[in-house]
């Protein structure tokens, strides 16, 4: 994909940030200095992630082998185990898997096939069957595998996320909506041209992206090569646009592909070698499978549109950092005109005004830490609450098991009973948490800021809701634009819900109940259903034991993180700016500059600043 347009704007804003480094260090600036060195070290490292979604039998991996040119993931018509697969560059192949416990291991690329690639067993084996519920026991261990390969696709920082396809997505898979989705630029959904959009496909469409503000989706339609020409193909795409009528238009973002033919198409440009009958499915062009238009508009909106927000992002960044090093040239220039006698008394006045704005600014987070935690207990219960109905559900679901149900039919019977209750409880709770934090930080900001101006430093109003925006989605009327549309701390229960705590449980379920499924044990005249409900409550007690202890303990992490934070931000200002009152008087005791030449020093300065601020304009100029 071309990048050229981003790539060149992106390097004229690190230059710009790398040149406002260096004035910050020559100021002595080194609070500012270390959040724009992170800022800049966040900026060379932004990605662009996709992540593809799509039922069983839509081509997923096809399509997304496809796209990188090379058959990286393996491709089958059966279910395959729910793993999902990130696909990232790496200047050597490189297969890693990451667990839910945080911990991570290197695998072989055999292993990596054996375990994407592991389709359930035939029930009619029973051997098979337990091989397969002991493989997928340790699958529920895992987060996700990362696959690493020096891939032209993937080369500017783009990764591509392969989801698990499911029958009926509108059930289960709370991770891929709060683990992926959310943070992704924009999100694939795979159709097939020979059943396209099924009532499920589009439950999920309507529930899970838009229903999560998720808008930047492509909708492609695969198996084009199955249809009778372009009439046809006219024909699916208009009736896929039709019936999705109702959720948004998407005719700028419908396209219709061959992955088979592309990829296919690829692997012989690229010089691999392709058996004779393989050879006759090749097109003559790239074109007719419909690649390239979709791979140019996806280009487009990256690099044009999410690249240059993400650039707008850190410009924001830089001009706060800029208005820092103003402020202290303004203070410099103020007091080049002093004694050392001055400016050591003014030192002197200043100091209890920093202990004082220290102790009253200790008190107004002591408050706001009070009455954030008074929602702590509401929290609780509302998790308290959701577990028994989570295990209720659960259990209850197994009323509706049949003699003859496979795993996966039991499985879809849990998770459809208990998803809707998971997702209903991160959706109240991310709400109580949010505006909870909202409102009682938004009051903080404002005391702080009084007690800023009441003390009448030499110096601009604070701008310390830059560091808190990203933790808490406060909007105090800033001059300081906000940092990241995607931060937003409400979803941190919802990541922790997904680690492992609530989310898809029923793997280990469904393993330890095995042989009851599959008729391999226990009294054939005895009723299966009552086994399983047992089996499903003692799991369901060991999963959620201790899970509103847990909510809690998240929710008091959020808030020191809240509180710890503005706190960092008054005592560092107010360290830097004693500290630039000392080198001032450093300076003309030691008589290293005379007024003249520090006048220089400070207009050459400034004319820097002036001259990054035009560069930043140029940066964005759309």
């Amino acid at each position: 994909m071309d990048f050229k347009k981003y790539l060149q704007r992106k390097q004229q804003l690190l230059k710009n940030i790398l040149t406002t480094l260096t004035l910050l260090d020559e100021l002595h600036l080194r609070h500012t200095w270390e959040k724009l060195r992170n800022d800049q070290n966040k900026l060379e490292d932004e990605k662009f992630s996709l992540v593809v979604i799509g039922e069983f039998s839509r081509g997923k991996s096809t399509f997304v082998n496809a796209m990188l040119g090379k058959s990286i993931l393996p491709s089958s018509k059966q279910p395959t185990t729910n793993i999902i697969s990130k696909i990232i560059y790496g200047k050597r192949p490189a297969y890693t898997i990451y667990y839910k416990d945080g911990k991570s291991k290197h695998i072989t690329d055999e292993e990596f096939l054996t375990i994407k690639a592991q389709a359930e067993a035939d029930p009619s084996n029973l051997e098979k069957v337990k091989n397969f519920f002991k493989k997928t026991e340790d699958f529920s261990k895992i987060q996700f595998a990362e696959v690493a390969y020096p891939l032209s696709f993937c080369q500017n920082n783009v990764e591509v996320v392969d989801t698990p396809g499911t029958n009926d997505l509108n059930v289960g898979r709370v991770e891929i909506t709060y683990g992926y989705l959310k943070n992704a630029e924009a999100a694939i959904l795979l159709l097939g041209a020979d059943q396209a959009l099924s009532k499920s496909e589009k439950e999920f469409l309507r529930e899970r992206v838009i229903g999560n503000q998720i808008q930047d989706v492509f909708i492609v339609i695969n198996y084009k090569d199955m249809l009778d020409g372009p009439k046809q193909e006219e024909e699916v795409k208009q009736y896929v646009l039709k019936n999705l009528a109702d959720l948004g238009d998407f005719s700028k973002r419908i396209f219709m592909v061959s992955s088979k033919q592309a990829l296919l198409y690829r692997r012989k440009e690229s010089g691999e070698t392709l058996k004779a009958k393989t050879l006759l499915m090749v097109p003559d062009t790239i074109e007719e499978t419909g690649f390239p238009e979709f791979e140019t508009a996806l280009a487009h909106y990256l690099s044009e549109e999410k690249g240059l927000t993400k650039l707008k992002k850190y410009v924001s960044c830089c001009e706060g950092a800029l208005v820092e090093v103003e402020n202290s040239l303004r203070n410099r220039r103020e007091a080049a005109s002093h004694s050392a006698d001055e400016l050591r008394a003014r030192l002197h006045d200043q100091r209890p005004k920093y202990e004082q704005t220290k102790a009253e600014a200790v008190r107004i987070i002591q408050r706001l830490r009070s009455q954030l935690l008074l929602e702590e207990s509401s929290l609780e219960q509302k998790a308290d609450l959701a577990a028994n109905r989570i295990k209720q559900a659960a259990v209850h679901a197994i009323d509706d098991y049949r003699d003859g149900m496979n795993s996966q039919e039991v499985q879809y019977l849990v998770d459809k009973a208990v998803t809707p209750i998971q997702k209903q409880f991160i959706a109240d709770a991310n709400e109580l948490q949010q505006q909870a934090i909202r409102d009682a930080t938004q009051q903080a900001v404002r005391q702080l800021q009084k007690i800023w101006t009441d003390m009448n430093f030499m110096a601009e109003p604070l701008p310390i809701t830059q560091e808190i925006r990203s933790l808490s989605g406060v909007d105090t009327g800033s001059q300081v634009k906000k940092r990241s549309d995607n931060d937003n701390v409400g979803l941190a229960i919802g990541a922790y819900l997904i680690g492992g705590l609530i989310a898809g449980p029923a793997v280990g379920i469904l393993a330890a109940a095995a042989s009851w499924f599959m008729g391999g044990g226990g009294n054939p005249l005895e009723d299966k259903s009552v086994k399983i409900k047992e089996q499903v409550r003692k799991q369901y007690n060991s999963i959620l034991d201790g899970f509103s202890t847990q909510v809690s303990k998240q929710y008091r992490n959020t808030v020191d993180e809240i509180c710890n934070s503005m706190r960092n931000e008054i005592d560092s200002r107010l360290d830097t700016m004693e500290r630039q009152l000392q080198l001032l008087i450093a300076a003309k005791e030691s008589k290293e500059r005379d007024a003249q030449k520090e006048a220089r020093l400070l207009d050459k300065q400034y004319a820097e600043v002036k001259k990054i601020r035009a560069n930043l304009a140029e940066v964005i100029k759309e």
